[in-house]
């Protein structure tokens, strides 16, 4: 990867001509050559397809998947999770991040969820002696702290009893696509729900899933939660096929708004992404939950973008596990910041959005970040967020892997890295991230243009861009400025 001297707590440096010519090739290399099926992320990449964990659901079968949301009933898991190419966000000191491929190493506080790009898996039978229950005919992912296999550390992917894999629980699970390791079992009815969105039959997949080679695509699917009545929840597993930018999931009908009107329930644009990440909840997170009614309507959104030669299927499996309305004392909300909604970035401009505080959200009452990431397209250098108190600025996030985003937890427990701009090395803020009334989030995004086309406040990976600072919050009311 090359190295580019980037601006370090908002001043900006200039690149040196040499490592700034090779970025721009590589840059324009990535978004001319769809062939290269999004090449421009890390290209470290390991292949999970023998990693043990997860489950399939019975009723699912080689052939039959349930195209409409599951309430929590293993029916609504069938499907062929094959998601390559997006998550991993090591954000602890103990794990790293995985773009397309690869769990990734855990450790305690880590966030690293990684997943195999392109790559049928297969299950690795856990030894007998650090199997703590038996994952073959299981129905449900059965949560909790036990472990699959106890001789390994908690892995989002490959070792985590909120999400078993398909390919686990059942043996004979293979679809015939790319990525069945991604379907995972959804939770017991009694203990929470899976959507899925995803074709009916793998065989014959409906029109509206399938992407041709060049296909961009950005559809809403209709849903329904599986709850019978009102609940809380707080922990959600996200996992989508190959070729996914983002999953939103909210209520249908809601609006957006920065800190959240309830309407957004969350999303991912890594394509394996727990949330939170479970392997060490802290202790001031345990009572955190938000509300969702009885039967609520929900769309899921999905933007896929097809740089293969073949044909691409959407699929996409969360799990929603419910949390005792006694233990919620914190009521938490997803904060959606909106930035360079007027941009317009003319070909070979090397611009900063947000530059010098432009994005700003004041913060009016207490309250702390849980978890941040930022969302940007294929010709951001750079995304940076900072906590701005008593006029000093503290870099809390920076990241810079467009594809496949650093998500940081800010909690007594996860130590995140520093981030490193020579290595071009994403971190930030490790702790509580605390907010008080008179603090601001700001944030910005560096974006050279390589596309020969305007870049505009679109939904479009290669020949558009946005800088959204997503994340979760507990408390904060604030008010924001997007220029």
């Amino acid at each position: 990867m090359n190295k580019i001297d980037q601006r370090v707590s908002g001043t900006r440096t200039d690149q040196t001509a040499a490592a700034q010519s090779s970025a721009k090739l590589r840059r324009a290399s990535c978004l001319a050559l769809s062939l290269l099926a999004f090449a421009c992320g890390d290209t470290t990449k390991q292949d999970t397809s023998g990693d043990p964990s997860g489950g399939s659901s019975p009723g699912t079968n080689n052939g039959q998947a349930n195209g409409s949301a599951s309430a929590g009933n293993s029916a609504g898991t069938a499907g062929n999770g094959s998601s390559a190419g997006d998550p991993g966000n090591g954000t602890n000191s103990n794990g790293s991040s995985d773009d397309d491929g690869g769990a990734g190493t855990t450790g305690a506080g880590t966030n690293n969820g990684g997943t195999s790009g392109g790559t049928t898996g297969t299950a690795t039978p856990i030894p007998p002696t650090c199997m703590a229950y038996e994952l073959k005919g299981l129905k449900y992912s059965p949560g909790g702290d036990v472990l699959p296999n106890t001789c390994k550390p908690f892995d989002t992917l490959t070792n985590n009893p909120w999400a078993i894999r398909c390919i686990d629980a059942d043996p004979s699970y293979k679809t015939g696509l790319e990525g069945d390791e991604y379907c995972i079992l959804p939770p017991d009815p009694a203990k929470g729900f899976q959507v899925h969105i995803g074709p009916s039959d793998y065989a014959k997949p409906e029109a509206k899933y399938v992407l041709k080679p060049g296909d961009e695509t950005n559809d809403n699917f209709p849903a329904m939660s599986g709850n019978e009545s009102d609940v809380y929840y707080f922990y959600r597993q996200y996992r989508m096929r190959p070729g996914s930018h983002h999953l939103i999931v909210s209520k249908a009908g809601g609006t957006s708004s920065p800190f959240g009107d309830g309407s957004r329930l969350g999303g991912s644009q890594n394509l394996a992404k727990d949330n939170p990440e479970l392997a060490n909840v802290p202790e001031e997170n345990k009572d955190v939950g938000a509300l969702l009614p009885a039967k609520t309507a929900l769309s899921v959104n999905l933007h896929y973008i097809n740089t293969t030669t073949k044909d691409l299927v959407q699929e996409a499996w969360i799990n929603f596990w419910y949390k005792p309305e006694a233990e919620v004392k914190e009521k938490s909300v997803e904060m959606f910041a909106m930035g360079g909604l007027a941009m317009n970035i003319q070909p070979g401009e090397h611009v900063v959005l947000g530059e010098n505080g432009k994005f700003s959200c004041q913060v009016t009452t207490a309250g702390r970040v849980l978890s941040l990431y930022g969302h940007r397209h294929a010709s951001t250098l750079r995304f940076s967020a900072w906590r701005k108190r008593n006029g000093v600025r503290e870099l809390v996030y920076e990241d810079y892997d467009w594809h496949d985003p650093l998500v940081l937890e800010y909690n007594s427990t996860t130590t995140n890295q520093p981030h490193n701009p020579q290595t071009m090395s994403g971190g930030g803020h490790s702790g509580v991230l605390d907010l008080q009334p008179g603090d601001a989030l700001e944030w910005e995004c560096e974006v050279d243009n390589q596309t020969g086309v305007p870049l505009r406040f679109v939904n479009e990976t290669l020949t558009g861009e946005m800088c959204i600072l997503i994340g979760d919050t507990v408390g904060p009311k604030v008010g924001c400025t997007f220029q």
